[in-house]
């Protein structure tokens, strides 16, 4: 497969996932049940990662999916900086999920529509959280949310070594995969001496376009 027909097998599964994000953003405010697609596609994610990773990630997000088609059109695509994606900023996303979540919850519970209110929550929240990923995007990087998204990195976490991506010593560091990488993820840098190693960066999205335009073959998926 030639990475031109990879992008676009790629791009085709991205087409049926990336219009679940505007029907929540903006329907969601008039229909709240379609809030609770959130929490479901969170789910989904987490379980997926326990066998692949961030796969979810790739192209069935829904909000990547719409990174890729549309805001990056937009983006002026530059390196995403390293504290976007340092441990200590990652943590305080998580945080500021789980308060929000802590703080917003109890009383819709409590409310006379509890159904309706909680799903207006999920809403508010991916609302909120897109438009952090349009602002800083559009300056940064398209895929900078993915750098530090609650979920993303949970996945990042609970899918270390599953479905990892291997480097080769034959690599000459072109760096030539960095340019098609959704993630930028280094993958030079964990080049062996001999042989194959894994490349642990557990950001990688498994979308294999890199595998595809290696002029050295020298990245594949670990069977």
């Amino acid at each position: 497969m030639t990475l031109e027909s990879a992008i676009k097998t790629r791009n085709r599964k991205q087409y049926l996932t990336w219009w679940i994000l505007p029907l929540v953003v903006i329907g969601g405010w008039f229909y709240p049940l379609l809030g609770y697609l959130l929490p479901i596609c969170m789910m989904a994610a987490i379980g997926i990662a326990l066998f692949k990773g961030r796969y979810w990630c790739d192209w069935m997000c829904p909000r990547g999916a719409t990174w890729d088609l549309l805001l990056s059109k937009l983006s002026l695509k530059k390196d995403v900086p390293p504290f976007f994606r340092s441990t200590p900023f990652r943590m305080l996303w998580i945080m500021i999920l789980m308060g929000v979540l802590a703080w917003k919850l109890p009383p819709a519970l409590a409310s006379l529509n509890p159904v309706n209110q909680v799903g207006l929550v999920f809403t508010m929240l991916l609302t909120v959280t897109t438009l952090v990923g349009i602002v800083l995007g559009i300056p940064i990087h398209h895929r900078i949310w993915c750098g530090f998204c609650p979920v993303g990195t949970m996945s990042n976490w609970i899918g270390k070594g599953k479905y990892a991506l291997e480097i080769n010593s034959r690599c000459k560091e072109c760096e030539t995969c960095h340019d098609v990488c959704p993630m930028q993820v280094k993958k030079w840098e964990y080049k062996p001496e001999k042989g194959w190693a894994v490349v642990e960066n557990w950001d990688c999205l498994k979308c294999g376009l890199c595998i595809e335009v290696c002029p050295d073959k020298a990245l594949k998926f670990k069977e």
